[in-house]
């Protein structure tokens, strides 16, 4: 199929977001309340797998405890767009303090804002 005058070519975006989407995980992983604060919207909101519902301020403190395990990382990384919203879907795998592996699923979604990309959204699950 060839490109359309109206087609968006959303190479830079997606690497843009792969790189967010890696700074998520590892922040994560290392309690890094400043990479979040810079790169989540003022109106983010997040879901965890206890049922909560929590805004940015209780996100940012939750983030700033020690994460339970180790070697935190995304497996199985989707990018898709709608419209100038970026939805990534991806599993995760993390070793747990008594040495078992854990999994889990993550859908983070992220606006434009100000010509830059900003997370307005987190849904995490572990199995």
């Amino acid at each position: 199929m060839t490109p359309t005058k109206h087609a968006i070519d959303r190479t830079l975006d997606i690497k843009t977001l792969e790189d967010l989407n890696r700074h998520f995980v590892r922040s994560a992983e290392h309690s890094d309340a400043a990479w979040y604060q810079a790169h989540l919207a003022e109106d983010f909101m997040s879901s965890h797998r206890d049922g909560s519902i929590v805004d940015r301020t209780a996100f940012l403190q939750r983030i700033t405890g020690p994460y339970p395990g180790t070697e935190l990382q995304a497996v199985d990384v989707q990018i898709r767009f709608v419209g100038e919203l970026a939805l990534i879907h991806a599993g995760f795998r993390y070793k747990a303090p008594d040495g078992r592996w854990g999994t889990g699923r993550y859908t983070d979604i992220y606006t434009r804002r100000q010509q830059r990309w900003l997370c307005v959204s987190a849904h995490f699950n572990r199995f």
